[in-house]
């Protein structure tokens, strides 16, 4: 990235968790990809949100960003999701909350988060360079699966990610109450795992799914981490999911259950599912120069 300002894209809340609810593993319909670079639009209509409520809001008490289901008991979002945003240190896995196809206060399914796995590499304190976007994938075990007959999972891909062009689902600021859409985003440029793309970067983003779809069937590709500002506009920033995936759930496999520290905020917080920006008080997102 050189001298390119890169900028956390988690977005910045204070509100309430919300509580428990259902969801599990992805055959979506059939999905097309637009030409070119879509524009962003709002998943309104109760089809659209049924091909997409495997993506969901996770909540800290402090911040919002976006995750993905991907196993009936597994959620894939940013590492730096499960930090303090000012803090840096580490939310308890009580204070996190998954609200899966949340629209318009309302969540297809919710549930609570009983642990969190971060690859071993992953410094939050280093703040946004090009290192740590490169790691910046986190794994939440919930509380409770959620059944596969209420929520399919999007499964990651299982071959290498080829394409030019990719779909971006997501929450975000001014925009927190329902999921968007962005389809035919661009892959600008390929270094180590992290790719750079035109898709639109706003608070609240981190975490998204980056999705390619595959004889119809979408598959998660990569996860928003970060935006950076260039000499030619801003792109979004996404660590690929396969170069660290496996790791991750050894890693999982390998962690006794409990939460990976204690809150540094305070305890769980009561349960309710916030619309729109009714709490919302400060939105912001950090540029460093890395």
């Amino acid at each position: 990235m050189g001298r390119a300002k890169i900028a956390r894209i988690a977005s910045v809340l204070l509100l309430t968790l919300a509580g428990p609810f259902a969801a599990q593993g992805q055959n979506l319909p059939q999905v097309q990809l637009t030409e070119g670079h879509g524009s962003l639009r709002a998943l309104n209509t109760g089809t659209e949100v049924q091909l997409w409520r495997a993506v969901g809001r996770l909540d800290t008490g402090a911040s919002f960003c976006t995750a993905t289901l991907i196993r009936a008991d597994l959620v894939l979002t940013a590492a730096h999701c499960v930090f303090h945003p000012t803090t840096a240190r580490p939310f308890a896995a009580s204070d996190l909350t998954f609200l899966a196809g949340l629209r318009h206060g309302h969540a297809e399914a919710v549930r609570n988060v009983r642990r969190i796995t971060v690859l071993p590499e992953y410094q939050p304190e280093h703040g946004p360079d090009f290192e740590m976007i490169g790691r910046d994938l986190a794994l939440l075990h919930l509380a409770a699966p959620i059944p596969h007959a209420a929520i399919a999972p999007i499964l990651p891909a299982s071959t290498p990610w080829r394409e030019d062009r990719v779909t971006v689902v997501s929450y975000g600021r001014d925009r927190e109450g329902y999921a968007s859409i962005e389809e035919g985003c661009e892959i600008l440029n390929r270094q180590e795992s992290v790719r750079s793309m035109n898709c639109e970067v706003v608070s609240g983003v981190s975490g998204s799914p980056v999705l390619r779809v595959n004889q119809g069937r979408a598959e998660l590709v990569a996860v928003i981490s970060a935006g950076a500002q260039t000499s030619s506009g801003e792109v979004s920033l996404a660590v690929m999911v396969e170069d660290h995936l496996t790791t991750l759930m050894a890693q999982a496999s390998a962690e006794p259950a409990q939460p990976v520290a204690r809150s540094p905020i305070g305890g769980a917080s009561s349960s309710f599912i916030l619309d729109g920006a009714d709490a919302r008080e400060n939105i912001g997102a950090r540029f460093i120069r890395p």
